[in-house]
């Protein structure tokens, strides 16, 4: 099936009055009790399936030094409170040439700062959208994965 314009869809994120990126009710509700697994998702979108990616919303507060935040007080937030993407990737990205191996480090070459490449990823935070039946299959799979990997842990105990 490819994506219509006919289905419902899923806004990921929204900018509040106050300049915060909140997960939107929406996505909260469909996928808010996979808990930390719905964010490491998010950040899979924004940069891919790199394992390292799924850690994009894991931002604490003065953790960046090369940029600046968005406005609020980040302790790698659930999905309840502000958002904040790390600065990890936007200063690795800004140091890099288009070419760059391994290509994940990859950043465009054209000398953007920090600042640019971590506004580029809020910008795709909150106007990420899926269609819902998406979301509820990656749901509906993770929760079967973890359904596993704690039956694993039951056996290890046994």
């Amino acid at each position: 099936m490819t994506i219509s314009q006919r289905e419902e869809w899923v806004q990921i994120a929204r900018l509040d009055e106050n300049e915060q990126i909140w997960f939107t009710d929406s996505f909260r509700e469909l996928m808010g009790d996979l808990g930390w697994d719905a964010k490491a998702f998010v950040g899979h979108l924004l940069g891919l399936w790199y394992d390292p990616f799924e850690h994009l919303l894991d931002y604490s507060s003065g953790e960046a030094s090369l940029s600046s935040d968005q406005p609020g007080e980040y302790d790698r937030n659930g999905l309840d409170k502000p958002q904040e993407v790390v600065e990890y990737w936007a200063a690795c990205w800004s140091r890099h040439e288009k070419g760059h191996e391994p290509p994940h480090e990859a950043g465009t070459g054209l000398g953007l700062d920090v600042d640019w490449y971590r506004d580029v990823l809020r910008a795709k935070l909150v106007s990420l959208r899926l269609p819902r039946r998406l979301l509820v299959a990656y749901k509906e799979c993770i929760l079967v994965r973890l359904q596993e990997f704690e039956a694993q842990l039951g056996d290890l105990n046994s």
